[in-house]
């Protein structure tokens, strides 16, 4: 396939720059008709429907494929107002309003002095979540973001990313664990923030056996690794997309990785555990946000 038309599959560029170009010349109220238009064409991309509608299958049991159908609709609308919401602030610097949901468990984090790590899923915008966190709590932040399938594409997220680099706010791809695991430990004994996705395994990355509504899955070990290694709690963050440009930051109660036992992966498992149940919760209650494309259930993916 030509590096033309490379850039028109799923993850191609070409819809990175076809948003891009959409943010900067659609006026704001025109913008629901655009968005409604691309989540209808999500549709169409069969492997990230069938493994939405695989996943809802899991969290909703019994439900009808018909229904989940539909529901992916409202997963794929979902997303498309989050990343069109991002690239203009990117573009435009358009900030969303913000609310913070169980305010007694964020102030510990917003508070926290040492270095910690931030555990999130992909719901919501991960990019202006870290953004809103490191104006609020005036702390730096690394962001861990998983690298683009498509060459192309990851040197178009590169560009963008730099442009919204910050004092505040570092972005690192994940592409050789090993060298980047001792950068944020590092990041970490200095005091920093780490900002990781702990929903999903990207190839060549550690995993450790968990259980998702009831379903074997596999989650990333690296955060729980680093959390361990460095002895600094996880605060778990989710980012929840509550209508037109407005947000929810909703914190959980933080995971705290100790080794106590011969085992290693004894201890690791009892904060995995913690973690996947989390995870299931805010889930559950917010199922039309998670952006999660490919089937989690381990044999099936």
């Amino acid at each position: 396939m030509s590096g033309w038309l490379r850039g028109f599959v799923a993850k191609g560029v070409a819809w990175r720059r076809m948003l891009r170009s959409g943010v900067q010349n659609i006026p704001l109220w025109i913008e629901p008709v655009p968005i409604g238009f691309w989540s209808l064409f999500f549709l169409l991309w069969g492997p990230g429907r069938r493994g939405v509608m695989k996943n809802l299958r899991a969290i909703k049991p019994g439900s009808w494929p018909i229904a989940n159908f539909f529901r992916a609709y409202r997963v794929f609308w979902n997303y498309a107002w989050s990343i069109a919401d991002a690239m203009r602030f990117r573009e435009q610097h358009i900030m969303p309003d913000w609310e913070f949901a169980g305010p007694d468990l964020f102030e510990p984090l917003k508070s926290y002095a040492g270095g910690a790590i931030i555990l999130t899923a992909h719901m919501g915008s991960y990019d202006l979540g870290a953004h809103v966190f490191s104006e609020t709590s005036h702390r730096t932040i690394v962001m861990v973001r998983a690298p683009e399938i498509e060459p192309q594409t990851q040197q178009f997220e590169e560009k963008q990313l730099e442009l919204a680099r910050s004092e505040a706010l570092r972005i690192d791809f994940n592409t050789k664990a090993s060298e980047l695991a001792i950068d944020l430990l590092h990041a970490v004994q200095r005091g920093e923030l780490v900002a990781i996705q702990g929903d999903r395994v990207t190839p060549g990355i550690a995993s450790l056996p968990a259980t998702l509504f009831g379903k074997p899955t596999r989650l990333p070990a690296g955060p729980f690794a680093l959390a361990m290694a460095s002895r600094v709690p996880i605060f778990p963050l989710f980012i929840v997309r509550v209508g037109r440009r407005r947000y929810r930051l909703v914190t959980c109660a933080p995971i705290v990785v100790e080794r106590r036992g011969r085992h290693r992966d004894d201890d690791l498992k009892a904060a995995v555990d913690q973690w996947s149940q989390q995870l299931e919760d805010v889930i559950r209650d917010g199922w039309y946000q998670w952006f999660a494309f490919e089937p989690f259930e381990e044999h099936a993916a």
